[in-house]
């Protein structure tokens, strides 16, 4: 049976909004936590205004299952970013990381 040997995979949806401050520890913690999954980290980042794209970009970098996607220019809401991240998901189940 070829399904006996899938692995699950997790997808992490984090929606933020000007959390240069947070993000790092954030996205650290998750790491830490789920270690040795099958995993990505959608980061949705809903128009931030200060340094949060600069973080993102440096985590990315040190974390290949990464993957940061911008929602709009403009702050429309966690909804938004919780969706718009549901659009970039692949894993068999899904955490939303507040």
């Amino acid at each position: 049976d070829p399904s006996r040997n899938h692995r699950l995979k997790l997808s992490i949806i984090v929606p933020v909004y000007n959390e240069q401050s947070t993000v790092a520890s954030v996205i650290d913690q998750v790491c830490g936590a789920i270690d040795g999954l099958d995993k990505e980290i959608i980061i949705a980042d809903d128009g931030s205004s200060d340094d949060t794209p600069a973080v993102l970009e440096q985590l990315q970098q040190d974390h290949p299952e990464i993957i940061t996607v911008h929602t709009s220019l403009i702050n429309l809401g966690k909804g938004a970013a919780i969706r718009f991240g549901l659009e970039y998901a692949t894993g068999d189940l899904i955490l939303i990381q507040d």
